[in-house]
């Protein structure tokens, strides 16, 4: 192959676009996932009956054994239909049930899930059962792949910023830097796990933003700003505030590899849930209450490099809750309906044409508890919980 024909190939490969996300797939994809699944596990208890009845005959091994395969973490699939509903996480078909009464918040690594009981303590369900790691935090946060999680504990005159690696049941980081508390000192707003991205995590404390390698447990001050003046990082691409030094979170932020360079767009909203490969944008306010709002309070999904954004299509729904980036264009959310009740569907949302299916009709309701902290009775994979701030 010439090089002239090589370099023509490449660019019009480069050039083609994926094709649009065929949610009607995904959904029969996973009803027929479902009904292998339950094929494999008739035939494997039949497998291991026959195993049994025969447990005296002798085994044969092979003279030259090849090598397994690793492997694969249980829980790296990120599946449409994942969220927590009372005391029981759903991902997919399975069912995990924990030993609380109700779960807060969580999120999903690849070795297991981490969730907030309704005391905010914090626990493991993965593949072993579910344990306790007797601490407790306010938030969680993880990576859109791999097996970390991170928070930050409180102390009497200081808080810990801390990394967890989930399949090594072990802590990675735990350190106060950034956090000493002053005395008498009442804060309007405390510190946070910004993200982790890849082996890099981003600690925003009182003193400022930290970007801290896991590998080598070692940071450094990025700038001195707000805990929360940065939403979150992805790929590299850090989403920060207008103005950066506002104290309250403002109502603009901007995309960029550094807070001083990068895109010149500004996107409305205060939460912020960048793709993995930092190509969408998905934006909401903090309050989740009903009433009168500003016009872009609601889910917004921009292109990053594209400076207007869209809202969800409202044709059954009058809101909508972010869940999390199955890839770098497809994410789910809940939707709650124009009804007395206030049925919530869990949505799986196509990014390139703001089309949605729904995956799980009427999983619950977008209602809140009587009695403060007021809360949604299910939760997303976002590590926080749905508050009502009204």
């Amino acid at each position: 192959m010439t090089d002239l024909l090589r370099d023509t190939l490449n660019e019009r490969a480069d050039g083609i676009e994926p094709p649009p996300l065929d949610l009607d797939g995904i959904v029969a994809a996973g009803n027929r996932q479902i009904s292998r699944r339950r094929a494999l596990t008739v035939l494997g208890g039949a497998v291991a009956t026959a195993a049994v009845a025969v447990g005296g005959a002798t085994l044969i091994r092979p003279r030259t054994p090849r090598p397994q395969p690793a492997r694969p973490a249980p829980y790296v699939e990120r599946r449409a239909v994942t969220f927590a509903l009372g005391n029981k996480i759903h991902y997919g078909s399975d069912v995990i049930p924990v030993p609380s009464k109700h779960i807060n918040a969580f999120v999903q690594t690849d070795a297991g899930f981490v969730f907030l009981d309704e005391g905010n303590n914090i626990h493991i369900a993965d593949r072993a059962g579910v344990r306790a790691t007797g601490k407790g935090t306010w938030r969680l946060t993880a990576d859109h792949r791999g097996s970390l999680v991170a928070w930050v504990e409180d102390f009497n005159d200081h808080c810990e910023s801390v990394v967890y690696d989930v399949a090594a049941n072990r802590e990675l980081v735990r350190t106060p830097a950034g956090n000493a508390i002053p005395a008498n000192a009442s804060l309007a707003y405390g510190p946070r796990i910004v993200a982790i991205d890849g082996n890099t995590a981003y600690f925003g404390t009182l003193k400022g933003l930290y970007r801290w390698d896991i590998s080598t447990n070692n940071g450094e001050l990025l700038a001195k700003v707000p805990p929360d003046a940065v939403r979150t990082v992805s790929a590299g691409q850090l989403v920060y505030q207008q103005p950066l030094v506002q104290p309250a979170a403002g109502h603009t932020l901007r995309v960029g590899p550094t807070l001083t360079t990068g895109d010149r767009t500004t996107f409305a909203g205060e939460q912020a849930f960048l793709s993995p490969g930092a190509k969408y944008l998905v934006t909401q306010p903090n309050d989740a209450s009903a009433g009168p709002q500003p016009v872009w309070s609601d889910l917004q999904l921009y292109g990053v490099t594209t400076p207007t954004g869209r809202p969800l299509p409202r044709t059954s729904y009058w809101k909508f809750r972010f869940g999390q980036w199955l890839d770098d264009t497809t994410f789910t959310a809940a939707g709650a309906r124009h009804t007395s009740r206030n049925e919530a569907d869990l949505l799986v949302v196509d990014a390139r044409t703001s089309t949605y299916g729904v995956v799980a009709p009427e999983f619950s309701t977008y209602t809140f508890s009587k009695t403060a902290p007021r809360t949604t009775p299910f939760a997303m994979p976002t590590g926080a919980p749905i508050y009502d701030l009204g």
